[in-house]
């Protein structure tokens, strides 16, 4: 058994939170043992979205922060230099150091140095004219490297917000060697990003005041002087007026409008001052617009009470009250101070309505009807859009006529059996051989090889050769390529497919239709935690999700029925396409989950089914389908 630790970025001190997971060690194969150590980790929590940082990932995001290929401009040999090779270099040793002739070296070239091995105990780091010490941090000077490289090229720090938790395999829990750990890095600067201290990356006196030292306590009011470790979710409206309240006689220990500014930036605001903007009857162009507004709204309110000292006090249940109202609309709150140190400068905020009933504006009711894109509806829900991939930003033309033409040719299932063989072998070195299953038609002969030698023209295959019994083959060695086949093809082809759908729907009916696809949310409540939904999209307002998966092991399937709920939709909007089931297979999951499941033959009956069946409820025309 082997052990390694996994790193979960926090929003406040320390800003990542270790976890070990044990794992059957197989000798030779790091991919094998990353894929053994996310399975643990998805053992004990299935939702974790883990990312291996480490130049043996097998996602592409991965291996780019890896300490092999993320770079550091240094201005000393004025060039980028690879993270492993800095902190290589900057080594200071009892009988030589630093070896500054190592940063213009190839990173192969550096780990080989036999003086990284033969001069005594390392004593400290030298880099530039400045010295850092190993004690009491041993760890914090390559952190810091890390989160510099990071924060100079931000493309690649965006990609890690997707994820809340890193794995390196090549740093051991138990290791006594300073190699540095580009997990522990990775989740510290997401860290920090979350809580706004990137600042603090600029020097390293500024990184070890913030990352190493434990900050005082906070007091029962006043500025907090780092962000807190739990994010919880915004509470909901309060269902009662705090009883048993006087004057405010002094409002020195409460937030200034400042402060309360702040407050309402924070991630976790949002659902709430949407939720308060669309009460007050304010209109808006989309849901960002809206929460805006509602912060100007609650800000405004709050203010006037400072000024006019009409905030009401609560000694027992240590609140704080005052009134907001909208004249225009007839809206009238009551808004609710609460001391919560997990809240930034100790205090959070709610609000009550006392009438909603008020003349609602025409210009609103207008924004309202408009029909609500995909990403709108799920902005509605308080989610955060991090990613997306519209239309117009796929693959060239080529690669989507491949992946359509893969799609189309899986409704042969010898074709899903060459697949699946690729798959299983694809992260092994070599040629492979596939044997033709005895007794397969012509047709499937022919659909097989047109679909192989597709892929063979588009540079998937470093070489084949098709022969009446077996095709041998030697696949690409490009992370592109295991992507591809990994699943990407899938998603294109049920973009394509839904795209085909919407396009007839805009067409026949001049319906207003929105699509995306690999759609990363985030979570207002919880630092890194983040869904990905392969393709979202709306018919008049009506959302629809499709999940597509390219293998049938270790599908966490009652995720989705729970994500729905999240997402505010009924199981019936959602399809689930695995190329891996058969039709008999696909009506089994089916029959377990209140969603519908597909595969590639049955995908656009099943997305054609799905979407009359919801638009007709609510009282639309449906297209034809001839």
């Amino acid at each position: 058994m082997a052990t390694r630790t996994i790193c979960f970025p926090i929003s406040g001190y320390p800003y990542c939170k270790e976890q070990p997971v044990t794992f059957t060690w197989i000798k030779g194969s790091k991919r094998q043992n990353i894929r053994a150590v996310h399975d643990a980790v998805h053992t004990t929590d299935p939702d974790v979205s883990i990312l291996e940082v480490s130049s043996a990932s097998v996602q592409p995001e991965g291996e780019a922060v890896s300490s092999l290929r993320l770079l550091l401009r240094l201005d000393s040999v004025a060039q980028d230099v690879p993270i492993s090779t800095v902190f290589e270099a900057a080594k200071v040793f009892e009988h030589g150091g630093p070896f500054v002739d190592l940063l213009t070296c190839a990173p192969s070239k550096v780990h080989k140095d036999t003086r990284l091995r033969t001069n005594g105990k390392l004593l400290r780091y030298s880099l530039e004219g400045s010295e850092y010490p190993i004690e009491p941090h041993p760890d914090s000077f390559f952190e810091w490297l890390y989160c510099r490289a990071l924060k100079q090229f931000p493309e690649k720090a965006a990609q890690l917000s997707r994820y809340n938790a890193f794995s390196d395999i090549a740093a051991a829990a138990d290791s006594k060697k300073y190699y540095g750990d580009s997990s522990r890095a990775a989740a510290i600067y997401v860290g920090l990003a979350a809580a706004g201290k990137l600042p603090c990356i600029d020097s390293y006196e500024s990184f070890i005041a913030e990352v190493y030292t434990e900050p005082k306590p906070l007091p029962k009011s006043g500025k907090s002087e780092t962000a807190s470790k739990k994010t919880p979710e915004v509470s909901a409206p309060a269902k009662e007026i705090p009883a048993d309240e006087s004057s405010q006689s002094d409002n020195a220990n409460i937030p200034d409008g400042a402060q309360m500014e702040q407050i309402l930036e924070l991630p976790k605001a949002t659902c709430l001052l949407l939720s308060l903007a669309k009460n007050a009857g304010l209109s808006a162009n989309n849901s960002s617009e809206l929460a805006y507004k509602g912060k100007e709204f609650f800000l405004d309110a709050y203010q006037k009470a400072l000024k006019n000292k009409t905030l009401q006090t609560n000694v027992h249940k240590n609140k704080f009250t005052f009134p907001m109202e909208d004249h225009d609309s007839g809206f009238h709150a009551v808004g609710v101070l609460t001391r919560s140190p997990a809240w930034e400068y100790g205090w959070k905020f709610n609000y009550l309505a006392e009438n909603t009933s008020g003349a609602e504006k025409p210009e609103v009711k207008a924004k309202i009807q408009k029909p609500l894109t995909a990403l709108e509806h799920l902005e509605r829900c308080g989610y955060k859009i991090v990613q997306q991939v519209v239309p117009e930003k796929l693959p060239p033309i080529a690669v989507q006529r491949m992946a359509w033409k893969t799609g189309e040719a899986l409704c042969d299932p010898v074709v899903v059996d060459f697949l699946q063989f690729i798959r299983t072998h694809m992260q092994s070195d070599g040629s492979f051989s596939f044997r033709i299953p005895k007794g397969a038609s012509k047709k499937s002969f022919a659909t097989l090889s047109e679909i192989a030698q597709t892929w063979d023209k588009m540079g998937l295959f470093a070489a084949i050769v098709i022969y009446p019994q077996n095709i041998v083959y030697e696949l690409a060695q490009n992370e592109t390529v295991r992507h591809f086949l990994s699943g990407k093809w899938l998603e294109l082809f049920v973009e394509h497919q839904v795209q085909q759908i919407l396009n007839r729907y805009q067409e026949e009916q001049g319906a207003e239709v929105s699509v995306c696809s690999n759609v990363v949310l985030s979570e207002p409540a919880s630092v890194g935690s983040t869904h990905e939904l392969d393709v979202v999209f709306s018919i008049n307002g009506k959302f629809f999700w499709v999940e597509a998966k390219s293998s049938s092991r270790s599908i966490d399937y009652g995720k989705y029925a729970s994500l729905c709920e999240k997402l505010n939709v009924t199981p019936e909007s959602l399809l689930l396409v695995n190329s891996d089931l058969s039709v008999e297979e696909c009506e089994g999951v089916s029959y377990f989950w209140n969603y519908r499941v597909a595969n590639c033959a049955t995908i656009t009956q099943e997305l054609e089914s799905m979407i009359a069946k919801q638009i007709e409820s609510t009282g639309n025309a449906v297209p034809s389908t001839d």
